[in-house]
């Protein structure tokens, strides 16, 4: 990948304003998947994520672009291996299938940012008729293995000419973790309403949720690649603004959901569907600026949580190993002073065995390499996915008391 450059902007990314106060700094700081070769230690990019909060609009957001493009090319991350992805994957397009659109055959949704195509793939099975939009030439070539199609490139406002003409017209555009990655969430929101069908078409989008990266203390969410962060309430304020109505948030029921997930769902305006128009329940104190400038504290105490549970658990002679390679773990890492404590970072699919994580620079393994060296605590990253992991490692002997959450070390309570 060639080096990125940064270019600073001093606009809201949601409403244009210039007001903009920073309430968290987070120093070289790496791209979640930019994983390395030993021989390449310490020349990965890595640079300072500062965090806004929008006086006027309150939606928190960072400053700073990233020239991403060669990045996104090679990316490979994806979850459709897990039972409870593939579970959350199935519901999302039923439930969206049986709510909105019952009996209809032929549904048309194009998803932007489709990977593996496994989101995809769900739709497909309910009559669907898809199309994805995917910027890794890799992820690409998975999909159409299983029989999506897909267009490889960035998504931008001027994407909409490459959509072949019975795609002109959609009645779902699918974003999931995507549309908090977008730069321009202004131009690409008209984009989206221009394609969509005016009399009952839905843009569906799964984002992390602000409210929960706060209050669960998430700062590895906070990330080069993500461009916003919102809350049910910012994100009514952001759509109304262009052009749609929400309404739905409740589309998965939580117990189903992934980790940090908000979902939403808009409808244009003049839209038949927008009189389903719901209210945002976000909790008053994220519209005190106050609140905000509390969270670098709130986080800090966190980040001292997880160093003092390495520290104690390695000064008491543990072998401690991370698990999960995603963004959750590499970002988590990078924060910590004694990162290096850990013997190894595990994940089930790893971008590739013998690479190191970034900044903290731990071995990158697989789970056959754990079976081969055995640890005697395991911190998990990925603690959605807690029952999966531990299923698949106790028969490696390992037991439930070995296993600790990232959400349970950042609140002290380990």
């Amino acid at each position: 990948m060639s080096a990125p450059t940064i270019t600073r902007i001093d606009q809201c990314r949601a409403c244009g304003g210039t007001h903009l106060q920073q309430f968290l700094n987070f120093s070289a700081m790496p791209f979640t998947d930019d994983f390395v070769k030993p021989e390449h230690k310490g020349s990965e990019f890595c640079a300072d994520i500062p965090v806004y909060i929008c006086r006027d609009c309150l939606t928190a957001q960072t400053q700073h672009n990233v020239d991403v493009g060669d990045y996104y090319e090679d990316y490979q991350y994806s979850v459709g291996a897990s039972g409870k992805a593939s579970v959350f994957m199935r519901l999302l397009a039923e439930n969206l299938q049986s709510k909105y659109y019952p009996g209809k055959q032929g549904v048309k949704v194009l998803e932007i940012g489709s990977g593996d195509g496994e989101q995809l793939l769900a739709f497909k099975k309910t009559g669907c008729s898809v199309l994805g939009y995917e910027p890794s030439s890799m992820l690409c070539k998975v999909a159409a293995e299983k029989g999506i199609p897909s267009i490889q490139g960035l998504f931008d406002e001027n994407s909409v000419s490459a959509l072949p003409a019975d795609f002109q017209s959609i009645d779902v555009i699918m974003l999931s973790y995507t549309f908090d990655h977008l730069p321009k969430p202004q131009p690409f929101l008209a984009s989206c309403r221009r394609l969509l069908n005016p009399q009952d078409g839905l843009l569906v989008i799964e984002i992390h949720d602000l409210e929960k990266i706060i209050d669960r203390q998430e700062y590895c969410l906070f990330e080069h690649e993500h461009s916003i962060y919102l809350t049910e309430q910012t994100a009514h304020t952001l759509f109304e603004r262009e052009g749609y109505t929400i309404i739905d948030f409740d589309l998965v029921p939580d117990e189903d959901r992934r980790a940090n997930s908000l979902i939403i769902v808009a409808t244009p305006k003049t839209s038949e569907r927008a009189k389903q128009a719901v209210l945002p329940r976000t909790p008053k104190k994220f519209q005190d600026l106050g609140f905000y400038a509390e969270t670098g504290q709130q986080i800090a105490t966190g980040i001292a949580h997880l160093e003092a549970f390495i520290a104690k658990s390695t000064a008491e002679g543990k072998k401690l190993a991370g698990y999960g390679a995603g963004g959750r773990g590499v970002m988590t890492l990078a924060a910590v002073a004694n990162a290096g404590k850990l013997e190894f970072l595990v994940d089930r699919k790893p971008k590739q065995v013998g690479l190191l994580v970034p900044k903290s620079h731990m071995p990158l393994v697989d789970i056959a390499y754990l079976a081969a060296h055995p640890v005697d605590a395991i911190l998990v990253f990925s603690y959605g996915y807690m029952a999966e992991i531990q299923k698949e490692l106790i028969p490696l002997g390992y037991k439930p008391s070995q296993f600790y959450s990232l959400l349970d070390v950042l609140a002290g309570s380990q």
